[in-house]
């Protein structure tokens, strides 16, 4: 074997090669993204249409079966299935396993627009969402106090919410429980029949006033002007002026105008007090811990500005903290289990010098593993840590046939060492690489064979034991050797 005879034969650079796969190993564990669970995303889209006011009925024939049809024509399709209620229509596609739910979601954002004018024409948002384990938030805030928060949008908005979304790795911050005032004009029936107008022509006025468009541009003398007329209400006093008829009838006249804040339909409590919640995501391929130090950071200094003198913010659920521990937990086990493979290992080999050399296999072996998967674009989450932890047993198998037969040999035969030892590990080569690939091959159909809902998570599991166990390979054939030529026997 050539390989174990040129790490046999040049020990330096030997050395220097797995120093500087272990240096690649420590920078990719700081490098990796920190995750509870896989960034799993599903072969799927949501389609979301909000429209308020109406019947399930309605909604059924007018939004959501015009959709159906327009999505119906998509490739892959496996299962749609969707939900009509008073105010919104929910459509979910399913396509095969395997299939790009991005690209999916582009073309389904092509068929919608194309179904958009057999839809009502007061609908105005169309969300379409694609299902990932990443779109759950990393951080739930509550907020409650003893006074009324009801009115504090503006200020909750303004000191809590924009910062945290202008911190690195925040895609998303959703401020639930309180809303910002609205414009409520409560219509007279009595004064609209007095005076003869109906309250559909009072709506369509309003729609055609309260306007701001881009009318094009005016070139005069090298100079331009940009034409942009507006017609927005910006006051409760122009609403009630607001002329709605001949004559000097207003707006006043015939209706109630109210900037007040929206009735709720929900409520949320913290200890028997009415609090507000904060729903924090993280953008695609930030680190979780990462992400959440930031937030709470800023939260921290928040909660020190007078405005929130006499308000409370509970940390509800943080998946910073349940990363630590969880992957605390999975690293503890694994050095028990590293330590008490080391005792078995002293238990049978009797010697000290060979003992650390086998067990050197299991921290390298570990160190390229988190390399590997750093470029191979995976993160270190539960599953992955698991099967490396999963194959802190296996990673010495093969250090420890080739070390016993070279530390046989050598005591058996006379001459050179290195030439014992490269024959010493060529005698049992084929029977290591053997036992290494029977070993991976009960992986391999999880990571190239048909994918199912358990197989895309077990690919992580099967990713680190493969490259842990290929390292350990490597390291049997080419450090280990290097090594044990060169230790004296007792």
């Amino acid at each position: 074997m050539r390989h174990v005879q040129a790490a046999i034969h040049r020990p330096i650079a030997t050395v220097m090669i797995y120093i500087a796969l272990a240096a690649i190993g420590l920078i990719s564990s700081q490098l990796l993204p920190l995750e509870k669970w896989p960034d799993v995303e599903w072969p799927g889209i949501f389609v979301q249409v909000p429209y308020p006011g109406s019947t399930p009925q309605e909604i059924e024939r007018n939004i959501t079966r015009p959709l159906e049809e327009s999505l119906a024509t998509l490739s892959g399709v496996e299962d749609m299935r969707s939900w009509s209620t008073s105010n919104e229509s929910r459509i979910w596609v399913q396509f095969k396993l395997g299939e790009e739910a991005s690209a999916k979601g582009i073309d389904a954002r092509a068929r919608i627009d194309a179904a958009r004018e057999n839809l009502p024409a007061d609908v105005r948002d169309l969300f379409v969402f694609t299902g990932s384990l990443a779109d759950e938030p990393v951080l739930l805030l509550r907020i409650s106090s003893e006074r009324d928060l009801s009115n504090s949008y503006d200020m909750l908005d303004r000191l809590l919410k924009r910062r945290i979304e202008r911190i690195d790795g925040v895609s998303q911050v959703r401020l639930e429980g309180v809303d910002p005032r609205e414009i409520r004009i409560l219509l007279n029936p009595h004064r609209l029949a007095t005076h003869g107008i109906d309250a559909r022509h009072i709506r369509d006025q309003l729609v055609r006033a309260n306007f701001s468009i881009s009318a094009g541009r005016i070139t005069d003398n090298g100079r331009r002007f940009t034409i942009r007329p507006e017609g927005e209400f910006r006051s409760v006093e122009e609403f009630e002026n607001f002329r709605i008829g001949d004559g000097d009838l207003r707006l006043a006249d015939v209706a109630t105008v109210e900037l007040r804040t929206p009735e709720r339909n929900y409520g949320r409590h913290l200890d028997q007090t009415y609090a507000i919640g904060l729903d924090i995501r993280k953008s695609t391929g930030a680190n979780i811990v990462q992400v959440v130090d930031r937030i709470m950071e800023e939260v921290n200094a928040v909660r020190e500005l007078p405005q929130f003198r006499d308000i409370n913010i509970f940390t509800l659920q943080d998946q910073g903290d349940d990363i630590r521990d969880t992957l605390s937990d999975l690293i503890k086990s694994g050095m028990i289990g590293a330590i008490l493979a080391i005792c078995v290992l002293y238990l049978f080999l009797r010697q000290l010098s060979t003992t650390l050399i086998v067990t050197l296999s299991v921290p390298l072996s570990l160190l390229i593993t988190l390399g590997a998967l750093y470029f191979l674009g995976f993160s270190l989450n539960i599953l992955s840590m698991m099967g490396m932890m999963l194959a802190v047993g296996m990673l010495v198998d093969n250090a420890v046939v080739v070390t016993e037969n070279i530390f046989r040999r050598r005591q058996c035969e006379e001459g050179d060492p290195l030439t014992i030892t490269s024959n010493a590990v060529s005698e049992v080569g084929l029977a290591v690489i053997a036992g290494t690939f029977t070993s991976i091959s009960v992986f391999l159909p999880i990571i190239f064979g048909d994918k199912n809902q358990i197989a895309v998570f077990l690919t992580h599991v099967a990713i680190a034991i493969t490259v842990a166990m290929l390292a350990s390979l490597l390291i049997a054939q080419t450090l280990i050797p290097m090594l044990a030529s060169r230790v004296k026997l007792p």
